[in-house]
């Protein structure tokens, strides 16, 4: 696959991946890295447009509770933990000194052994972030003249965007690299995820063209049971909702994945819409932590108390990532991994019982970034070669309407400073 720089404003096709800062884990048992998708965008733009992302200094302020990331090619990026940062954990930090912060979460993994976002580990979170704002900064400052960059501008979340279009082989194709990062290394919220086209991003998504192309969204890799609990080996996952998203982009991932001889999993049955699924979703856990919560106020021995704080905290800390990452009126229109009615499949990847049982958590790496690049490369030219095609599907299906979700964007302001 060739990719070059391009002389056009717009692409004819679209590829969007995200980082959400501090989601790892879902509801029963869901476990993901979700920065392969901004891996793998980034690191497709980079082959227009080389960068050096590799660390080369992170920095602890133990008194301000910041984190800075640098990289060989000047970019820094800087995010604050909300209950500040240990002696100890500064020391950690720079572990990360030399490895490439494109691969962010692996990162934070790597660093401080654990990461799990809704607030309860903030300081991987707060790395993860900083991780990925300084990729970011890197291509802005190496090549300042071909980005369209924007900020994530839900209150209280800190990321960043960044834009452009490319040539792959010879295809103009708009890319974009997403940030969803919320301050105080809390996370996850990702309400501007996938091709959510709301605020600054979807200003930004009009003027490279990703408003009106067929788009591959690049999501996770995850443990999903049941369905990993059947693989053995690392399997490309290909999704979408054939009465909702691009079934043409679907079927072309697919065609692409058995092109490069790829192990691959479909599902036109993902992402159902309408079904006030994050309601429902969020209303079962509350249940569930009201009926923790009585249980506890009924304890009286040490044991039991703590037996069921120990079952608060895995539902905190797991099953809570499932319902606070997106808002519940924008999921039954976009689904769960952002995805805008019509122009759209998503690609990403599923690891084995035997690989979580290991990590515990996946890792997302350079030779899986290669998979990704590899299912695009066989599957951009059959896109373009279909594009009227997915042109009606986009037109027949559109019902976004961004002034329904203003509401998002006026959300309060948490503090930032750390205690």
């Amino acid at each position: 696959m060739k990719v070059t720089k391009s002389s056009h404003e717009k692409g004819i096709i679209g590829i969007s991946g995200h980082v959400g800062a501090g989601h790892v884990h879902g509801h029963n048992g869901f476990v993901q890295d979700d920065s392969a998708g901004f891996c793998v965008a980034a690191k497709l733009i980079s082959m227009a447009y080389p960068v050096d992302t590799v660390i080369n200094d992170v920095r602890a302020d133990i008194h301000a509770g910041l984190v800075s990331v640098q990289t060989h090619g000047g970019g820094v990026g800087t995010a604050i933990a909300r209950r500040g940062i240990s002696p100890y954990e500064a020391e950690l930090v720079r572990r990360c000194i030399g490895r490439n912060a494109l691969f962010c979460q692996t990162l934070a993994f790597f660093a401080l052994g654990r990461i799990y976002g809704q607030g309860v580990l903030e300081v991987p979170v707060v790395l993860q972030t900083a991780a990925a704002l300084a990729v970011i900064d890197t291509f802005e400052k190496c090549h300042p003249e071909a980005f369209v960059c924007g900020i994530e501008d839900i209150p209280g979340n800190v990321g960043k965007i960044l834009g452009t279009v490319v040539e792959i082989d010879e295809i103009p194709v708009s890319v974009l690299a997403v940030i969803n990062a919320t301050e105080g290394g809390i996370g996850p919220v990702e309400d501007l995820e996938g091709n959510v086209m709301i605020g600054d991003k979807g200003r930004l998504m009009k003027r490279i063209g990703l408003d009106a192309v067929p788009t591959i969204i690049l999501e996770c890799k995850a443990y999903v049971p049941p369905i990993s609990d059947t693989l053995t080996q690392e399997t490309l996952w290909i999704r979408a909702n054939g009465e909702v998203d691009n079934r043409m982009v679907f079927d072309c991932l697919v065609r692409g994945a058995e092109a490069v001889d790829l192990p691959y999993r479909q599902n036109i049955e993902a992402y159902p819409r309408g079904k006030n699924e994050m309601a429902a979703a969020t209303q079962e856990f509350c249940e569930k932590l009201a009926g923790l919560g009585r249980s506890l106020s009924r304890s009286r021995t040490a044991a039991e108390k703590a037996r069921i704080v120990a079952e608060l905290s895995v539902l905190i800390s797991e099953d809570a990532g499932g319902i606070s990452f997106m808002s519940n009126e924008l999921h039954d229109v976009v689904g769960g991994a952002g995805i805008m009615p019509g122009t759209s499949a998503v690609l990403s990847m599923l690891v084995s019982k035997a690989d979580i049982d290991y990590w515990k958590i996946p890792v997302f790496t350079d030779i899986d970034a290669q998979r990704y690049l590899k299912v695009i490369g066989g599957a951009l030219p059959l896109i373009a070669s279909e594009i009227r095609c997915s042109q009606g599907l986009r037109e027949d299906r559109s019902n976004f309407e961004e002034s329904d979700y203003n509401f998002l964007m006026l959300a309060s302001k948490p503090s930032n400073k750390p205690r």
